[in-house]
C-alpha cells in the first residue's frame, strides 16, 4: 500500500478537519492531505520560536547560559509550570526552551519570545526560510487573551486574575475566534511547518550542533499521547503538541529502526468533536506512515 493510500486510510471517521503532510527526510518519499490549507498551530507555533532562539544564540545576541527571573507580574495562564513558581526564579535561557517544549510551558514561551525580539521577528525568520505560509500573531499570553474575550496586549497580575475568573466561570463573550485559519491568527499549512522539521532533521538549517540541542529537547516532550503513541515501544520521537479549544495537533521527526532514516510529519486538525479520538486519529496516522515506512508490514 502507498503512503498516500495508507494515509487516506487513516483519516476515515477522523473527528474534524485534519491536514496532513508526511515526509521520508532521506528518500523524500511523501503524502499530505489538506497540505497547503492553513490551520491554527496552537503550540505548534513554539518549534518556530525555537528555531529562532537557536540563530539568536548563534548570533551571540543571547546566550543559553545566561539567566532570566520570574516575574509575578508577567506570569502567563495554562500550560507550564513555571508560573506556579516562587517570583524571582532565575532559570538559564535553555531551561526556558525546554519547558516551552516538553511541557508547553507558556509563561517560558512569551520569556523567550521576548528574548528574541516579539512574535514577528519570529514570523520574519520563517518567510527568509521560505515558509511563506507560517504567519504568526500572538504571543502565548495574547492567544490565551481572545480565549476568554480579553484583549490585553501584556501580561499583568491583574490580568491573569481575570484570565482565571473567566476560564473558571466561563463568563465572556468571544470577540476574535483563535481557531479560524486566518492570518491574523497563528497559522501554517502542514506542508510549511513540515518542510522546517525536514530542514532541523537534516541539520540544512543553522549548524549541525544547533539542530541536535533542538533535536534533543523535542525528544525529550512529556506530552506522548499522540503521534507516538501506537508506535513500536522504544521508537524515538521529537515532537511537539499543540491544543486549543477544538485544535489538537502533533508535528515532529519520527526515527525509523534499522538504520532506515526519519519522518518528518505534521498533523494539524479543526473542528474537532472529541479529544481522545483526534489524539487517537493522529496516532494511527503517525502508524500507518511508519508502517509504510518500513515496508508496508
Amino acid at each position: 500500500m502507498a503512503w498516500q493510500q495508507a494515509l487516506d486510510e487513516a483519516l476515515k471517521d477522523a473527528p474534524g478537519v485534519f491536514g496532513v503532510a508526511a515526509l521520508h527526510v532521506e528518500t523524500k518519499e511523501e503524502a499530505g492531505h489538506l497540505d497547503d490549507e492553513l490551520f491554527q498551530l496552537a503550540s505548534a507555533f513554539k518549534i518556530p520560536i525555537l528555531v529562532t532562539l537557536m540563530r539568536e544564540v548563534e548570533a551571540g545576541r543571547v546566550a543559553l547560559d545566561q539567566r532570566i527571573a520570574s516575574q509575578k507580574e508577567n506570569r502567563v495562564p495554562g500550560s507550564g509550570i513555571l508560573q506556579e513558581l516562587d517570583a524571582g526564579a532565575a532559570l538559564t535561557v535553555k531551561d526556558l526552551a525546554t519547558l516551552m517544549t516538553i511541557v508547553s510551558d507558556n509563561y517560558a514561551t512569551d520569556l523567550v519570545i521576548e528574548l528574541i525580539g516579539g512574535i514577528d521577528k519570529v514570523e520574519a525568520h520563517m518567510h527568509e526560510l521560505g515558509l511563506e505560509q507560517i504567519h504568526l500573531r500572538h504571543t502565548c499570553w495574547q492567544l490565551l487573551n481572545h480565549c476568554v474575550g480579553m484583549n490585553e496586549p501584556a501580561p499583568s497580575a491583574a490580568g491573569y486574575d481575570e484570565y482565571e475568573r473567566r476560564e473558571e466561570t466561563g463568563d465572556y463573550e468571544i470577540v476574535h475566534d483563535v481557531s479560524l485559519p486566518t492570518r491574523d491568527n497563528n497559522v501554517a499549512t502542514p506542508r510549511d511547518l513540515n518542510r522546517l522539521l525536514a530542514m532541523i532533521a537534516r541539520k540544512e538549517i543553522l549548524t549541525p550542533a544547533s539542530c541536535e540541542l533542538m533535536l534533543d529537547i523535542l525528544r525529550r516532550q512529556q506530552f506522548n499521547s499522540r503521534l507516538p503513541y501506537l508506535l513500536p515501544e522504544g521508537t524515538k520521537v521529537a515532537h511537539k503538541t499543540g491544543t486549543v479549544n477544538a485544535v489538537v495537533n502533533d508535528a515532529g521527526i519520527i526515527y525509523l529502526p534499522e538504520d532506515k532514516g526519519a519522518i518528518a510529519i505534521t498533523v494539524l486538525s479543526r473542528a474537532v468533536t472529541e479529544k481522545p479520538a483526534a489524539e487517537l486519529a493522529i496516532a494511527r496516522i503517525a502508524r500507518a506512515i511508519y508502517d509504510q515506512a518500513l515496508g508496508g508490514r
